[in-house]
This record gives C-alpha cells, structure tokens and sequence, in this order.
C-alpha cells in the first residue's frame, strides 16, 4: 500500500493543512484531495482494505518500533535527547497507523493495533530487560542496581517513543473506550507487572544493604542510590491512582523497619560502653547522616516516618538509663558541661514529648541544692551578716537561669522546671522573704560592705527569687520598711538604682504595691522643696536648722505611733514647722515621728573635749535631758522622754556602749533595768570632731512583739481577702462557693495563697455584715447585695 498523507477538512472554502510528527506544510491547490504519489486519496483506501493486519503491523514493527527499540539497548543518551526517532521513520510509521485506524468496521484496526502495542512492549521486557537486570543481578549487588537504574531509565525513552509512535490511538481511540489505559499509562503498567514486580524486593534488599554499608562508615555511591530509589518513587508518579503509595509500600516500610533495628542493635551496645556525653555524639552523629540521606537520595515524604525511628531507638527508648548514668545529667549539670546540655536539648528537643524528662531532671536536681543551702542556713548561729543563704540562691539562680537560656533556648518546659524547683524550696522557710529584703537593703545602702560584680545583674536575679516566693506581701513588707528607712535616714547609695529596683518590681508583680513604693519616693522628693520654701521664709530667723519629711499616709509603712513628744528645746520650732506646714495645706493632720529621724548636737564633754555628735532623735532626747542632771537612771529617763520602754533600750545601749562610751553605766552591763543610772562621759575621746554614734540592731523580740506582728499580718490579710470577695461579687452577682474560692485564689496568688477556710470565714463575715446573702433554695450560692 501508498502510505496516505492525512488530511483534515476545513470550512468556509479554506484551504486544508496537513500536520503530523512536528512538521507542517500548507497545499496550494484547491480543496480537492490528493496523495503524495498524486493518487486521490479514495483510491488509496480501496487499496488498504485489501492489506491484512498483520502485513500493516509488520510494516510498522520493521520500520518503526523494532529500529527504535534497538536504538534503545544501544542507548546514546547525549544524541538520544537531540533526536529519539528520525523523522521520515516517524512519519512513515505515525502514516501507516493513522490509515489502519481510520477505515469503516471491519477495517479499522485501532483494536489490533492497542493490543499489539501492548505484545510489543511485554515481548521487549521479556527478552532484553529482564535477562539484562537478571545478569548484573547475579554479578553483585552494585552491578545490579546499576542495571536496575539504567534500565528504568532506558523505559522512560521507551514508553515515551513508542506513545509518540501510537499517538494516533491516544487521542482518537483511547478516550472513546472504557478501561482502557493511555499508551504512557499501558507502557509503565506493563513495566511494572513485568519488571517491576519481579525484581522489586532484590533491588529493595540491595538499596538496603548499601544503606547498612554507609552506616557501618563503608563509602557508597549515593547519586546511585539516589537513582535506584527514584525507580520507586518516579513509577508510581507515572500510574494514575498509585502516586506514593509504590513508593511506601514496596521500599519505605522494610526501609524504615532496617533503621528501627539497626539502631536498636547499635544504641545498646554504645549505652553499655559510652558514657553519657559520648553516647550524644554518636547518636547526633547518626542522626545528622540520617539527615543527610534524606536531602541526598531518600524521599522527602519518609523524613518525619525515618527520623521518629532513628530517635525512637536511639534516644527516646533508652532516654531514662541514659539520663540516670553517673555521667548523666546530674553530672553534667553539676559540671556545667554546657555543650554537652546544649547537645541534649538538640537531640531531645526533635523528639516526642523528649524535653520533659529532661526538665523534670533538671527540676530534681535543683530543688536538692536549694534545700541544701536551705538546710545549711538552719545551722548557723546568729544573724547571717554575710548573706551566705541569699547569696546561694542567687548564684545557684544565675547559674542555672543561664544553662535554661543559652543551653535550652529558653524552652518553657525549662522555665517552668526552674520555677517550680527554686518555689519548691524558697517557701520552705518562713524567714528567706525577710533574708532577701535584708540583702537587697544592705546592697542599696550608702556604705554597703556587700561586694557584688554586676548591680543590675544582682538586682534582676533578687527580682526573680521574690517572684517564685508565694507570700509576697511578707517580703513587700520588709522591703517597704527598710527602703523607709533609707529615704528618711538618707541612706540610699543611689537613687538611680532604687528606683530600677521599683522598676523591675512592678514589671514582676504590677503596679498595685510598687505605686506605694513610688509615693514614697515623691514625698521625699516634694518635702525637699518644702524645706527649701521654709528656709526661705520662717526657718531663715530660727538657730535651730530643721529638716522635716513629710510622710503620706498609706504611702509609707504603718506602725505604732509613739507617744512621745518632742523635747523642749524642739518645741517652739516644731509649732512654727507645723504652722507654716498647715497654711499651706489646710485640712490636713500633721503627726511627729520622732522614732524615724536623726540629730546634730554638740557635746561638752569636760573643758578640752568639745564633739559634734550624728545621733537619732531618741538619743537626741536623752542626751539632751543632761543638759539639767548630772545623772538618770533608767526610770528617769524613760518618764522625762516618755519613749517606750522597748523603743528605748536600743538607743540607750548604744550610747553607754564601751566601744562607743558617751554616756556612762552603772552597773556596766548589757542589760538594763530601772534603777542603773547614767551619767556623761567626761573622759569621752574620739580623734573625729563630729563623730556618728552607731545605733545598735534592735534586741531580739519579745513573743508579744512577733504576736503583734502577725496579727497585724493577718488583718491585712483579711482585709485584702474581703476586697476581693466583693470586687468579684460585684461583676458576677451570683456564684458558686467553688467558682467564689477559685477566684479568689487567682486574684490574690500574686500577693499571698490564702486557705480555702479563710476564704470561708471572710465569706461568712460579709455575709454578716449585708454585702452578700445566701440562695434560698441552694446554700452553696451566694448574692451580692447591692
């Protein structure tokens, strides 16, 4: 038979245009048909109808397919790509389907022709690709995958020429009938039933086998690999319907399975000999190649499947033991092996729920030397002048502050171990609140003996421990009077510092304490530029120089307020303070505190010796009342100045002390009672012309004192319980006993944790007192009464 050119008839009169195989050509004779030998195209047709089948398919296996297969086997890659089949082979081949499929039944072929496709491609397989991969199968396993990745190679040329061959078929034959593949679809279909399947478990066990190989350091060839592996993926994203799922249940199953017991082999035998931080490396060793693998020649849809496995066996199952090794992590916190830490957290952090255990190790370990320093504090005798406990805590904080933000990145699960170590130890003691307002107060006191490296470090560090104390208001308390103490004694080393301190504070526990702590600063502040105003104006024309700081109540700590008055020589002065003070601010109500100031007197202590005494207003009033006695005993002396007998002592100890020797004892003990009797000093000598008279601690308290101290504590207390209990009534209206007490306990955990019977007893009182009222018909919900 003539091979016919196809024509495609257009409307309108226009002329036809012939394309096939990339090539077109436009006719220029009118629209009557002709063959390329000048044949009418109808006379060509009657010819084909007398060309079997198989004489058609003959021609088109010798001059098309088998031309074509053999260029395949003699594969030329590089000129390959330029050109896979010739062009008038193509097209002589493309012509001779095109006329077998196009006739009327029974001569159209299209059938025949899909089916001989198929026999074509089943017989090549058969014959030269499984005999090939079968040879370099039983040469050795490298030899095999190269030919099980040439091979898949070489299909993909193969399916895709002989569709290009068939294309007739694909366009016109396939979409008109049902279950029937594409010819791509057919031709990787029938790879994989033929040579797929039949060689897919070997060439898995030898892709493994080279992956055990890499493990055990042997070098491989992984652009080898990386081919032999895409041969799983590459086929599976070539059939419809199948994507992935090749890929998974032929290689990465068995894959992963390989890594699981490798590692689980390999991971007890190093847990046996290594040590801890010897065991990391390897194992981030082994999971960085594993990383490795992946991004090189294993697909990126088994990274999370592969690195669970790896860690699973090399980290998470033995993750106690490892922990609990004498090299574990108690050693290397101990230690501060920082990058053996940092090295764990990368390792643990990767894996499931890995971090807690490490944390809770953590949290273990520092809650034992917390308790320690805690213990150690219990057995020293006497005061702690050198803050040894304070200072243990905060080095112990900043040490492991640091190991939880650099080493840990500053993970929340470390945090929170942290937290609840220094909690669980910190409020084992009653007394640490007191300790660390007493070293926070020596620290920013002028003259401080205590050496510190970095202040603001110290101040932040001071910061954090009072936020893991949970009754705050004690330390607020003792912090509150002992900053009252330096703004009125003038003892502050820095006002800067102070109110960085208020500062951090208020950023820990918000602005509802720290805003009294602020008023303080701003009454000192504004008393400043009234003593200036009444240096100006009365104070100029008095000989005594007055300085006064007037104290906003509220502001400043609440305490008894003596009943002494001032003396004498102060009274005139203090009437004219006190006038000038109300003119200004009428309606106010001005009290002395003669407990909280401080004196310059001047002494004669006989005819040569003349000193200038720094002295606090109590030993203010009891040096002057010599001024008329030569001597007093010590029920003189607390009736004349009507100081209390406990306020007293101190101020008067410290004046007769014999390091100190201003007034004179009899008898001279460190004790006193009502009839010792004192006298001045006339042999006093001091190099210093004005010299500070120290004032000793305050003498222990009596049970009395501490009872009047708690108690004060607890109203206050009670107090803060009742507000919250109406503040939250108030927005609610109506609540349950159980939602009343939680809330309760949320509003004031920043302040105190207070009990659930307090709570109760508080509830009960405003109950008595009309602001709620119980439900008549359920007890256990309360009302607010407006």
């Amino acid at each position: 038979p003539i091979p016919c050119v196809p024509w495609q008839s257009q409307t309108s009169g226009q002329y036809q245009r012939r394309v096939h195989g990339g090539v077109s050509a436009s006719p220029t004779t009118p629209p009557r048909v002709h063959c390329e030998n000048n044949f009418p195209l109808c006379c060509v047709v009657r010819q084909f109808r007398d060309h079997p089948l198989e004489r058609g398919w003959t021609k088109i296996n010798e001059t098309g397919v088998q031309p074509f297969l053999k260029r395949i086997e003699s594969l030329d890659e590089e000129k390959f790509e330029k050109k896979s089949i010739p062009q008038e082979e193509y097209g002589e081949t493309y012509d001779t389907i095109f006329n077998m499929c196009i006739q009327r039944e029974p001569y159209n072929f299209s059938e025949p022709l899909y089916n001989k496709h198929r026999e074509a491609l089943t017989d090549y397989y058969s014959k030269k690709v499984i005999p090939a991969i079968r040879e370099g199968q039983e040469k050795h396993g490298l030899a095999f995958l190269q030919e099980w990745v040439r091979r898949w190679r070489d299909n993909k040329w193969t399916v895709d020429g002989m569709r290009r061959m068939f294309m007739y078929l694909d366009r016109f034959y396939v979409p008109n009938s049902e279950d029937l593949h594409n010819m791509s679809e057919q031709g990787y279909t029938l790879y994989r039933n033929n040579v797929f399947n039949e060689f897919k478990d070997a060439s898995r066990d030898a892709i493994l086998d080279c992956i055990r190989r890499e493990r055990e350091k042997e070098i491989q060839d992984r652009e080898l690999l990386k081919d032999a592996v895409a041969v799983y993926v590459e086929l599976g994203q070539k059939l419809q319907k199948v994507d992935l799922q090749l890929y998974q249940q032929d290689f990465e199953e068995k894959f992963i399975d390989a890594t699981a017991k490798f590692y689980q082999v390999k991971s007890r035998a190093w847990l046996d000999q290594d040590s801890c931080p010897d065991y990391m490396v390897k194992a981030e060793q082994c999971v960085t190649e594993e990383e490795q693998r992946l991004s090189q020649y294993i697909h990126g849809s088994s990274k999370q499947k592969l690195m669970d496995a790896a860690r699973n066996e090399l980290l998470k199952n033995h993750q106690g033991e490892l922990l609990a090794k004498k090299s574990g992590i108690g050693a290397l916190l101990e230690k501060e092996s920082k990058e053996d830490l940092a090295r764990m957290y990368r390792l643990y952090k990767s894996v499931v729920e890995g971090l807690f255990p490490v944390a809770e190790a953590m949290k273990a370990h520092v809650a034992k030397l917390g308790h320690d320093y805690i213990n150690q504090s219990k057995q020293t005798k006497g005061p702690d002048k050198e803050h040894k406990l304070v200072r243990n805590l905060i080095s112990l904080h900043e040490r492991f502050h640091g190991i939880v933000s650099n080493n840990f990145e500053n993970a929340q699960v470390f945090q929170k171990a942290l937290k609840e170590a220094f909690e669980d130890f910190i409020n084992k003691e009653y007394y640490t609140s007191n300790l660390l307002a007493r070293f926070i107060n020596d620290v920013l006191r002028k003259g401080s003996k205590v050496a510190i490296n970095d202040l603001d470090s110290t101040l932040d560090h001071v910061v954090m421990l009072y936020g893991y104390i949970r009754d705050k208001d004690v330390f607020e308390r003792d912090y509150q009077l002992f900053l009252s103490n330096r703004l009125l004694q003038g003892l502050s080393q820095s006002e800067q510092a102070e109110k960085s301190m208020i500062g951090k504070l208020k950023t820990e526990c918000g602005y509802q304490w720290t805003s009294k702590l602020e008023g303080m600063f701003k009454d000192v502040q504004l008393s400043s530029e009234l003593m200036e105003q009444w240096k100006a104006t009365v104070g100029g024309d008095i000989a005594v120089e007055l300085s006064v700081n007037v104290c906003t109540t509220g502001s400043w700590p609440t305490s008894t307020m003596s009943a002494c008055a001032p003396p004498v020589q102060l009274q005139d002065v203090c009437d004219k303070f006190k006038t000038f003070y109300l003119a200004k601010h009428s309606g106010r109500r001005l009290q002395w505190r003669l407990d909280l100031g401080s004196a310059d007197i001047q002494v004669n202590f006989s005819g040569s010796t003349r000193k200038i005494l720094h002295l606090s207003t109590y030993q203010m009033m009891v040096m002057l009342l010599f001024n008329f006695n030569d001597k007093l005993t010590y029920q003189q002396i607390l009736q004349q100045t009507s100081i209390a007998r406990d306020d007293l002592q101190a101020p008067l100890l410290s004046l007769a002390h014999p390091k100190v020797k201003v007034l004179s004892k009899e008898p001279n003990t460190n004790k006193v009672e009502d009839k010792h009797v004192f006298t001045i000093n006339t042999k006093y000598k001091n190099n210093l012309y004005r010299v500070k008279i120290p004032l000793l601690t305050k003498l222990a308290k009596s049970d009395k004192q501490k009872t009047a101290m708690m108690k004060a504590q607890q109203t206050r207390r009670r107090h803060q319980i009742d507000a919250a209990i109406v503040r939250i009534m108030k927005t609610r209206k109506q609540l349950k006993h159980m939602g009343l007490l939680t809330e309760v306990v949320e509003q004031l955990r920043q302040r105190f944790q207070p009990s659930g019977t307090d709570i109760k007893k508080r509830i009960e009182a405003l109950i008595d007192q009309d602001y709620l009222e119980r439900e008549e018909t359920d007890r256990g919900v309360y009302n607010y009464k407006a």
